[in-house]
């Protein structure tokens, strides 16, 4: 099978994937609690044997699901949890609710399989559970005392004519009675915890400790390890093809960490399944359960996790190191630049650059070949597709909408973050060789690249917020509104570094190419730019899994 072919069998692969993906987790509202009857704070004046709660998008119950809490502090489980729709659902109880406040705690998982949680309360003033009325209260009373007069009057009989029995007149029959025991009572009938106390209704009602402890923080690390992974497998892959021309140790190096970011994305994603699985069951044991790993997989975010697992692990064994003469390859920035204002203008371009048609490459310099490496690439376009069913914000908006626009995003993002980290590591590399670090060689190529992803992963980046937030208010008064101002002041620091090496730096190493100082500034701006850049892929991966409501 020729190149040509391979390509084409890869592409007919991906786009049934993508089809799979979109089709995965049809719902178009993201998952939030809505309301429920009796609504948190209801004073309510007839017994409780019903409550509703209902989301804004399809939830499934998750970890230990509903839970309330009677008003004599014992927690019970639902006799029956009804749902049509999965969007209300009704907890019936056969012992109905009386006498005092209820709390009521839920966690359910959003069509990505995120789990989300939270408590409301309500107070039953009614005191009997049968709503009797005046007249059978009555009739009640009358009852009882007739009991009484009849239980008197025996015992004056006793009195008369018979003589009250002794103990040996008693026949205890065949059970052995212990006069010290007393009946045992059920913890559940008099509204006591398992520990024989009542549970306080304030910390009943504390939803941080619902999920297995240093689950969510795990789920962190992994999301970082493969955001990171990411940007080097997205990045690192775009600037060795584009923005990269040297010699082929500089190809190598640049291609070693792309197949290092193919590990971190595969091993990030193998401890996503892991967390997610224990984040929906509550319990860390459900790692052994298969059923509970087959259900976080079989969601949208399962999906994420496949697609990311295998894109990694292509990613990282089948990038090729190949390298062609970069005056033989195919080389888009030439293009590009055209639109893109860049440098002093020079209509050929100094010596000893080769020519005019291919701007900034010397004449030995070398360019990685893609060509050979169509698996691999098959492997950072999986990493790319991988985030569009990723996140709370997965179900945001028409889904289609949501997922073209979000790949766009990630991977805009991915070139520029990840065309830093590498623009810094080749020049770092080549001082320590004391080789020409060629400063404006690299600024002049990847200041195209940059400039196009840049403006394209903003114009993403305000459709995505669009998508996400239903008001303006919500970008401080909710966690994923509040992530998203620090994600855009951290952009905002390191496209600032960028603009100044762009505009400042870049046309005074074109007017004089070999100035030390001018050199060492750039350096300083571009490594200034990947910090900055680093802090923005951990925001980002909290970002992923923050509620927007």
């Amino acid at each position: 099978m020729d190149n040509l072919s391979r390509a084409r069998s890869l592409a007919a692969l991906l786009i049934a994937l993508f089809s799979i993906g979109l089709s995965a987790s049809p719902a178009n509202a993201h998952t939030g609690f809505e309301s429920s009857d009796p609504a948190d704070g209801d004073v309510i004046d007839q017994p409780i044997s019903e409550i509703a709660l209902t989301f804004s998008g399809e939830a499934t119950p998750a970890g230990e699901g509903f839970v309330i809490l009677d008003p004599g502090g014992t927690i019970r489980q639902p006799d029956e949890v009804i749902t049509e729709d999965n969007l209300t659902f009704v907890l019936r109880l056969n012992e109905p609710l009386v006498g005092g406040d209820v709390g009521v705690r839920w966690m359910v998982a959003a069509p990505d399989a995120h789990p989300i949680g939270g408590s409301f309360s309500f107070t039953v003033t009614a005191l009997t559970p049968t709503g009797e009325d005046e007249e059978a209260t009555q009739d009640r009373g009358r009852d009882e005392s007739t009991a009484v007069d009849d239980a008197t009057q025996s015992s004056a009989d006793l009195a008369v004519g018979e003589s009250e029995p002794t103990e040996d007149s008693v026949d205890t029959g065949s059970v052995d009675v212990d006069p010290t025991a007393t009946e045992e009572v059920d913890p559940g009938q008099v509204g006591l915890a398992a520990e024989g106390e009542p549970v306080d209704l304030q910390s009943f009602l504390e939803t941080e400790d619902a999920r297995p402890a240093g689950a969510d923080r795990v789920a962190a690390a992994a999301r970082t390890l493969s955001i990171i992974g990411a940007v080097l497998v997205i990045g690192g892959a775009a600037f060795a093809a584009f923005g990269l021309r040297g010699d082929e140790s500089d190809a190598h190096a640049v291609l070693y960490w792309v197949r290092r970011g193919g590990a971190l994305v595969a091993v990030g994603a193998i401890i996503d399944a892991a967390t997610t699985t224990v984040s929906l069951a509550g319990d860390w044991s459900s790692l052994t359960s298969p059923t509970g790993l087959s259900n976080a997989l079989w969601s949208s975010t399962g999906l994420a996790i496949a697609f990311r697992a295998s894109g990694g692990l292509l990613a990282a064994s089948k990038i090729g190191l190949s390298t062609t003469m970069a005056s033989a390859a195919g080389d888009p920035v030439v293009a590009a630049r055209q639109l893109v204002s860049v440098g002093g203008g020079h209509d050929t371009p100094p010596p000893p650059y080769q020519n005019a048609d291919e701007p900034f490459v010397y004449a030995e310099d070398h360019a990685w070949d893609p060509s050979r490496s169509l698996a691999g690439l098959a492997g950072v376009a999986l990493v790319a597709i991988s985030f569009m069913f990723d996140g709370h914000t997965a179900s945001e908006g028409p889904r289609w909408l949501h997922a073209v626009t979000n790949l766009a995003h990630v991977t805009a993002a991915a070139v520029w973050a990840g065309g830093v980290a590498m623009l810094v590591l080749t020049m770092q590399r080549r001082r320590s060789d004391n080789r020409p670090i060629q400063a404006l060689q690299l600024a002049m190529r990847f200041s195209v690249v940059a400039t196009v992803a840049l403006v394209a992963a903003g114009l993403a980046g305000v459709a995505l917020a669009v998508i996400v937030l239903d008001s303006v208010s919500e970008i401080w008064s909710t966690p994923w509104g509040r992530l998203l101002v620090l994600k855009v002041a951290l952009v905002a620091a390191a496209a600032a570094g960028g603009a100044y090496n762009h505009r400042i730096v870049v046309p005074t190493l074109d007017r004089n190419p070999n100035d030390q100082p001018t050199i060492d500034r750039f350096r300083s701006v571009v490594t200034f730019e990947a910090v900055a850049l680093v802090a923005v892929a951990i925001v980002t991966a909290f970002l992923i899994a923050a509620s927007s409501t």
